[in-house]
């Protein structure tokens, strides 16, 4: 999640910080955290539910989520869409808890916490801090199970996660980035396969010159036939070259 302003201070955590969660089967409000969300998915997000299901990513994206534009941003921000049923349930959430726990998505995973990310005041990249996540009803938060946010970082999973979005957001917080905040069709039918739909973008850069104009070496070339994560590094490499070229100014 990237702001344009951050929640006040006091609110912030940083990895020493201590909070008070545990979620299990026992609690009454089990799976009631899993419907009727507005849960947005990064590109490591994709591609790991891609691979958990066993769709084809364009298939996935059309089944599973919508996407929008962030007004901040002019990026897309995809979302994760809840069944069309009377309770907005998660496609993936079963009685009995996630169908695709081990590949859950990054909310999902951090989860009582959020994780902010803005642009750095000295335009180099971005900084993130997480905030306790205001939840009534969530019986989690009465357990007596101390925490700080690294030890929950390394329990559920997070560092690929983190690495990954982190390389994402470098490229929606470039210093070079149109501070308007506008990307054009072209630019999004970019960020969108490279990032987003990569099989498409693995069948394209095979089918083209692709691999020979951007100088892909032969180990990456080799790699991205099978790698998804490889892949998704080659795009968002792809997009830092593409979408940030300065227009020469016409006199």
């Amino acid at each position: 999640m990237f702001l344009e302003e951050m929640p006040a201070r006091e609110s912030h955590l940083g990895p020493r910080d201590s909070f008070i969660f545990r979620c299990h089967e026992a609690l009454t409000c089990f799976n009631e955290c899993c419907r009727n969300k507005l849960l947005p998915l990064t590109p490591y997000d994709v591609l790991r539910l891609t691979g958990a299901i066993g769709f084809h990513s364009d298939k996935f994206l059309q089944s599973y989520t919508a996407y929008s534009i962030d007004p901040g941003s002019g990026f897309p921000v995809v979302h994760l869409s809840m069944q069309k049923d009377d309770r907005l349930n998660c496609p993936f959430v079963t009685e009995k808890g996630c169908a695709v726990y081990a590949d859950r998505p990054t909310a999902c995973r951090l989860y009582p916490l959020a994780r902010f990310s803005r642009p750095r005041d000295d335009t180099t990249g971005s900084e993130a801090f997480y905030t306790l996540l205001d939840t009534p009803g969530c019986l989690g938060r009465r357990e007596r199970n101390g925490l700080n946010v690294q030890s929950w970082i390394e329990d559920q999973g997070l560092a690929p996660y983190l690495e990954n979005n982190d390389r994402f957001m470098a490229i929606v917080f470039h210093p070079r980035r149109d501070q308007n905040g506008a990307l054009d069709q072209g630019q999004l039918q970019k960020v969108m396969v490279a990032c987003y739909n990569l099989d498409i973008f693995r069948e394209f850069i095979f089918s083209t010159s692709f691999l020979d104009i951007f100088q892909v070496d032969p180990e990456t070339r080799e790699k991205v036939k099978e790698d998804n994560v490889v892949l998704l590094k080659l795009g968002i490499a792809y997009l830092n070259r593409v979408l940030f070229t300065f227009k020469r100014r016409v006199a």
